[in-house]
Formats: structure tokens, C-alpha cells, sequence
């Protein structure tokens, strides 16, 4: 059974054509179709979309892993509903997607979903120099690189769900002081340091960021400079983080969601070696630089 990375995923916005603008005219994506109100749009790299609009707030409505072929939808559709968790299938709900499979992820209920591509989409690896779509003149992102989801008082139940019955891996974990629970996590189905991440948050909150993959420093200064442009602050960064070893910048799109320009995350060569474990007072979580957690990041969409 193998799941390969995170595909893309679908938010709420307050403005979907204020949101389109945003996204073709600032982050340089492209539009490929509307459907049923849902805009997707793609970085152009992967020939699928990465995120798909639905106005009506904030937040995250689902994401996707990407799946090796219905053997994986079946076999974890089984382990799911075998954790007491209901499933549903869909065969071709979005474009490029020929099936997949998809439940609440607990307790935030986040829609997770694992998802076969069409063949006609599928590539044994992306080249950024053969982007098919993306014909803008603006710098885009390489790719989506991963999801970072606020999971309610403690991030445990989210954690062991994902570990138990969906084959993911923690890379580093952060108990609250005394350890009593858990703050966050970062986990991964592929060979990079994180897929998905999680972190303790409010009952209404169900994001806290998505990240977006920049090759490199150079890189991130240019596509900051043209965010700037377009009327964005940056939020924090650019840095690295300690957790990860990421490079990093963070701002808030017009939709009051959060993005991250993340690059050079180290891949993970050793599954079966534990978690890092931290300590949520434990310093250099946030930055190896030494920089400190910002307040803004207390609060999510």
C-alpha cells in the first residue's frame, strides 16, 4: 500500500471573484475550470489543479492524499470503517481526479480525502521547467507542499487517528508544558518531512496555514516582492524553522486565510526512527534563527 503526498486541497472564501483576482493576478495561478461554484486552480506543474474556491467563510473544507491505485482507496476505506468512521465514495467529483474515498478526519471534522488521478494527469515526476498551464508572467509556486490544520484543545486524537489507521508517520511532536497532551505534529505518508500538520486550536477554527513549495531563498524574496505588489504584508519570516528546517514566510490572503512559502524541507530517511519530541516552552520550535513565535499565530481561520 503506498500514498504518495498531499494532491490539493478546497477552501472557503468570503469573495470568490475577489479570491480568483488574488490568486491569478498575485500568487500567479491559473485557473482550469468552475464547477457546481468551486473555482480550481493550479501552480501548472503537476497537471492537476492544487486548490479548488468555495465562498462562504474561511477555512478548510477537505484536502487529498494521492493514492497508487484503487487497491490503496479500497484498503484504506476498510481501515477507516473498521476504526468506526463512515466513508464515502465519489468517482470523477473534480477534475483530474478519476475516484476517491473520503471521511471526517476527528474531531474538527475536516473532510480528508485519498484520491486516484486520472491517468492522462499522472507523471513519474514534475519538472518545474515543463509547466503546461501556468503561461502568467508572474512568479508561482512550484507546487502545493503541505497543510497545517487546527485540530481542536489537543492535537492527540489527530494524531493517533492519522498514525493508526491511515499509515502516517510523526516526524516531530510538541507536548504542552507538563506533558499533558499534545500541541502539534507534523506527519508524512511520502518521503518529505511533512504532509499534513496539526496544531491545538479553538472549536471554530479548522486551518491554520497551507504551504506552498519555493525552490529557494532567492526565489521566496522575488515571490514576496511581488505578494508586496499586490498589497499583501508578509505576516513572519522569511527564516527557518526549527521544527523542520524548512526555510519559511507566512501571510494572510484577502480571504483571511493564512499561506506559507515553504522550501528546502528535508526528507525524512528513516520511518521507523521515533518522533523528535519538544516541549511547547522549548526554544527554537519556531526558528533556528531565534526568532519568536508571533502572536498573530495564536489565532486560525
Amino acid at each position: 500500500m503506498a500514498l504518495q503526498k498531499l494532491s490539493h486541497a478546497c477552501l472557503r472564501v468570503k469573495n470568490i471573484e475577489e479570491s480568483v483576482r488574488f490568486h491569478t493576478e498575485v500568487l500567479a495561478l491559473e485557473e482550469i475550470t468552475r464547477q457546481d461554484d468551486v473555482v480550481y486552480l493550479t501552480c501548472g506543474t503537476d497537471g492537476t489543479y492544487d486548490v479548488a474556491l468555495s465562498e462562504g467563510g474561511t477555512g478548510v473544507i477537505s484536502f487529498a492524499i494521492a493514492a497508487d491505485d484503487e487497491d490503496d482507496l479500497r484498503h484504506y476505506r476498510k481501515r477507516v470503517e473498521d476504526a468506526g468512521v463512515e466513508v464515502r465514495e465519489m468517482t470523477n467529483p473534480d477534475p483530474g481526479v478519476e475516484k476517491l474515498i473520503e471521511f471526517d478526519l476527528p474531531p474538527q471534522q475536516q473532510k480528508m480525502q485519498i484520491a486516484l488521478l486520472e491517468r492522462t494527469a499522472r507523471q513519474h515526476y514534475y519538472s518545474p521547467a515543463a509547466r503546461v498551464r501556468n503561461h502568467l508572467s508572474g512568479l508561482a509556486p512550484l507546487d502545493l507542499d503541505h497543510i497545517t490544520l487546527r485540530v481542536g484543545p489537543d492535537a492527540t486524537l489527530t494524531i493517533e487517528f492519522l498514525a493508526k489507521h491511515v499509515d502516517f508517520h510523526p516526524a516531530d511532536i510538541v507536548e504542552f508544558p507538563g506533558g499533558e497532551g499534545r500541541l502539534a505534529a507534523w506527519m508524512h505518508v511520502g518521503d518529505y518531512h511533512h504532509d499534513v500538520a496539526m496544531f491545538a486550536g479553538a472549536p471554530h477554527e479548522t486551518l491554520d496555514h497551507l504551504a506552498w513549495t519555493i525552490p529557494n531563498m532567492e526565489y521566496m524574496k522575488l515571490m514576496l516582492d511581488q505578494i508586496a505588489r499586490g498589497g499583501i504584508n508578509t505576516e513572519a519570516g522569511p527564516g527557518r524553522h526549527g521544527v523542520g528546517s524548512n526555510i519559511y514566510s507566512y501571510f494572510f490572503t484577502p480571504d483571511g486565510n493564512r499561506y506559507e512559502l515553504s522550501g528546502e524541507m528535508p526528507r525524512c530517511v528513516d520511518r521507523k526512527a521515533g518522533p523528535k519530541m519538544w516541549r511547547a516552552d522549548q526554544p527554537g520550535i519556531f526558528s533556528s534563527w531565534g526568532l519568536p513565535f508571533p502572536e498573530s499565530f495564536k489565532v486560525g481561520s
